[in-house]
C-alpha cells in the first residue's frame, strides 16, 4: 500500500509523471524477460564469449553520440542486434546491463561520482533505446519468419538490415513525439527531427546489417535466432 502511494504520489507531479511510467515500462519489461529465464541460452561456452562480447561493444557504442546542429543527438541502439543474436528475453537483461555500465562510464568520463550521476535518467534511456526497438525488432522478425521464405539472405537482409531500419524509425518517432507532447508543443522542427530519424536509422540498418551477415556466416552458434535445419535444409 504504502508503494502504491508512492507511485501515485510521483504522478500527481509534472514530470514525475513521466519518470513514474518510464520506470513502469521497464520494470514490466524486465519481469517479463527474467519469468523467460533467457540465462540457459548462456550455459553453452559458445555463446558466453559472443554475449560478453556484445555486451563490450553495446556499451561502448551507448557512450558515443554526435550532437547535430539544433541539438539533435544520434546515438546508435544495437537493440536489433542483441535480439537477433540472443533473443527477446536475454536481449532485455542485456540492454539493461549496457543502460547501467553505459551510464557509469559517461558519468566517470564527465568527472562525475556516484551521488552525482542523475539517476532518473537512466530509466528513459532504456526505455527509448533498449526496450523499444528490441519490442519493435521481435516483432518485425516474428511477422518476417511467418510470411517470407526461410533462407539465409532473406535471414540476413530481414532480421538484420530491414528490421534495425524499421526499429530504430518507430522508436526514434515515438521519441520525438513523447518528447513533444510532454513538453507541451513541438521541441524539434518536423525536417529536423526526420532527418535525426533517418541518420539513425541508416547507422542502425548498416552496422547491424553487417555484423548479422558475419556472425552468421563464421559464428553461427552466436545467433539464436538462426536455426541451421529452417534456414539451410539440413
Amino acid at each position: 500500500m504504502h508503494a502504491l502511494t508512492s507511485l501515485l504520489a510521483l504522478t500527481a507531479q509534472p514530470g514525475r509523471a513521466e519518470q513514474a511510467v518510464m520506470i513502469a515500462l521497464c520494470l514490466a519489461g524486465l519481469a517479463w524477460a527474467l519469468s523467460r529465464r533467457p540465462w540457459h541460452w548462456l550455459r553453452r561456452d559458445a555463446l558466453q564469449h559472443g554475449w560478453l562480447g556484445a555486451l563490450v561493444l553495446l556499451a561502448l557504442l551507448w557512450t558515443v553520440r554526435a550532437t547535430l546542429p539544433g541539438g539533435l543527438v544520434i546515438q546508435l541502439f544495437g537493440a536489433t542486434l542483441m535480439v537477433t543474436l540472443f533473443g527477446l528475453p536475454l536481449a532485455l537483461l542485456s540492454l539493461f546491463v549496457v543502460d547501467l555500465v553505459s551510464w557509469l562510464g559517461l558519468g566517470y568520463l564527465a568527472g562525475q561520482g556516484w551521488a552525482q550521476l542523475d539517476w532518473a535518467l537512466l530509466w528513459p534511456r532504456y526505455v527509448w533505446m533498449g526496450l523499444l526497438p528490441a519490442l519493435l525488432s521481435a516483432a518485425l522478425q516474428g511477422a518476417m519468419r511467418r510470411l517470407l521464405p526461410r533462407h539465409p539472405f532473406v535471414f540476413i537482409l530481414g532480421h538484420g538490415y530491414f528490421t534495425a531500419g524499421l526499429a530504430a524509425l518507430g522508436a526514434g518517432a515515438a521519441r520525438a513525439l513523447w518528447r513533444s507532447y510532454s513538453a507541451g508543443g513541438s521541441v524539434l522542427s518536423l525536417p529536423d527531427t526526420l532527418i535525426a530519424v533517418l541518420i539513425l536509422a541508416f547507422g542502425e540498418a548498416f552496422l547491424t546489417g553487417m555484423l548479422v551477415a558475419v556472425f552468421v556466416v563464421y559464428k553461427p552458434e552466436w545467433v539464436v535466432t538462426f536455426r541451421d535445419e529452417e534456414y539451410l535444409g539440413n
